[in-house]
């Protein structure tokens, strides 16, 4: 078996489809399928059941498929280690972020490392947290970036830096007025006197206030009705849209309320803000984390990345408020 057989068996079952993952791979679909067919001759077993639709594995075809994605990460593996032999001249930083993430907070230490590092490619994977901790687990991925507890003991879990969710509410709300004092933007990022003497209030003063929410992400529907459950009531979701981004611009059109994180805040790069009311520790505060796979072979490029995070973490970076519009 070569790498190029291993790629191509597991693009078609990542396809569920032999034209699918023809397009995939830049074949055409007559060959792809005789190549398909010439592997399973040569092992002398069939891979697929061609008789479903889409196109399932076998039991062979799953063992097949289990040992191919370990082969493939060793293959990568070495080639990393390779790599280091170049002292930082080649290789490639794998990292799995949200695209929330990517671009509020990665930006910076993406550009920064690829500056200090000009021949090191930085491959930036953007997808939910459970698709990433399944590139992890599979060693397709150096490193994810996120907040929440991935599933599973084959993980370590570096927390990086602090996370703050926010009540947001509109301004031209007529919930504003039994609520107290709100923070303003510039309050939280420059933690003014008023921010200092904020007093969090209690969500259950909102318990009958229409939520916005986000159909997926680490502040999705489920994360809300989490921290409501704690408070001891179900939020009522009046919209649920596809992103944090999304569900900000909601709140700011007086559609509903929200939880906001300070990330999005921060580096948002928003022109108007809602008003923001802060919370207890309890239910508002999370961590961002540095998440890599327990016994994993670290290249010392991907470990060269981390250590350059971590720094502009420590100086306080991930807290400038540097091209963030008005506030």
């Amino acid at each position: 078996m070569n790498t190029q057989q291993l790629q191509y068996v597991l693009a078609v079952a990542e396809c569920g489809s032999i034209s699918k993952a023809a397009k995939k791979l830049y074949v055409t679909q007559p060959s792809l399928s005789q190549y398909i067919q010439s592997i399973e001759k040569q092992l002398g077993i069939q891979l697929f059941d061609r008789k479903s639709s889409p196109l399932s594995l076998t039991d062979a075809g799953i063992v097949y498929v289990k040992w191919a994605k370990q082969m493939l990460a060793m293959e990568q593996s070495l080639q990393s280690a390779l790599d280091d032999l170049m002292q930082l001249q080649s290789g490639t930083v794998r990292l799995g972020a949200s695209s929330f993430r990517v671009r509020c907070l990665l930006a910076q230490s993406i550009a920064a490392f690829h500056a200090a590092y000009p021949k090191i490619h930085m491959a930036i994977h953007e997808a939910e947290m459970n698709q990433l901790e399944q590139l992890l687990s599979d060693n397709q991925l150096d490193f994810v970036i996120g907040s929440g507890n991935p599933h599973g003991t084959q993980f370590h879990i570096e927390e990086l830096a602090a996370e703050r969710l926010y009540l947001a509410v509109s301004p031209n709300s007529s919930l504003c007025a039994a609520l107290p004092e709100p923070l303003t933007a510039a309050d939280i990022c420059q933690a003014t006197p008023n921010f200092l003497r904020h007093t969090p209030m209690t969500l259950q003063t909102v318990q009958h206030e229409p939520f916005i929410a986000a159909a997926s992400g680490e502040y999705d529907a489920e994360k809300l009705k989490s921290v409501c459950g704690i408070c001891g009531f179900i939020p009522q979701i009046a919209y649920s849209v596809r992103t944090i981004e999304t569900v900000f611009s909601f709140v700011c059109s007086n559609m509903g309320i929200a939880l906001i994180p300070d990330s999005l805040i921060y580096y948002g790069n928003f022109r108007e803000h809602p008003y923001y009311y802060m919370l207890p520790d309890s239910l508002a505060r999370c961590g961002i984390s540095l998440i890599s796979k327990r016994d994993a072979y670290r290249s010392k490029a991907a470990s060269a990345y981390a250590l350059l995070l971590k720094q502009l973490v420590d100086i306080g970076t991930w807290r400038m408020m540097s091209g963030t519009g008005e506030v």
